[in-house]
């Protein structure tokens, strides 16, 4: 405390007479246990239930965490995907692209460069687009590096320009 603080209230002390000193003196004994159950005991009484329940909790997803980390170091050291390259590309997205019932001319596919192929298509469902790049990213990691759709008069058709690319890492 500040002295200057501290001498006040040593000055009112001294000031009070020795009933009134008693007093206070009493009033500390019967507050100051009731002040220490209700700020200190009883707050500390009530979160020890509630850390007893949830520290096992806790422990349980850090062991998961855990074992998720080992994992994502067993798949980072794993075999990567080979590396699709021009004709292999085109011939991949080819296929896909007639087994889901698409072919030219509304469909067409063609060399971009090296590393892409270039895709447009006329008019194919939005749902049937989003699911022919899924399939082609979780078989092949072939995916979207740009992408333009535009929608058509026709409900859920959209018109296409894309260039796919191999999504293996180089």
């Amino acid at each position: 405390m500040k002295p200057e603080v501290l001498m006040q209230m040593k000055s009112r002390w001294a000031a009070l007479t020795a009933s009134e000193q008693n007093m206070v003196k009493w009033g500390a004994v019967l507050v100051l246990p009731v002040l220490f159950y209700l700020l200190l005991w009883q707050p500390a009484h009530t979160n020890v239930a509630k850390l007893q329940t949830s520290v096992p909790q806790l422990r349980a997803q850090f062991a998961q965490i855990q074992a998720q980390a080992v994992e994502v170091q067993t798949l980072r050291q794993g075999a990567h995907p080979a590396v699709l390259e021009g004709d292999a590309l085109r011939h991949i997205v080819t296929g896909a692209a007639e087994a889901a019932g698409w072919a030219a001319p509304m469909f067409l596919i063609e060399q971009a460069d090296k590393q892409a192929v270039r895709v447009t298509a006329e008019s194919v469902a939005f749902a049937s687009w989003v699911k022919f790049l899924r399939e082609l990213d979780s078989a092949h990691h072939i995916r979207a590096d740009s992408l333009t759709v535009t929608p058509l008069p026709s409900s859920g058709m959209v018109k296409v320009n894309a260039t796919l690319v191999n999504g293996a890492p180089e």
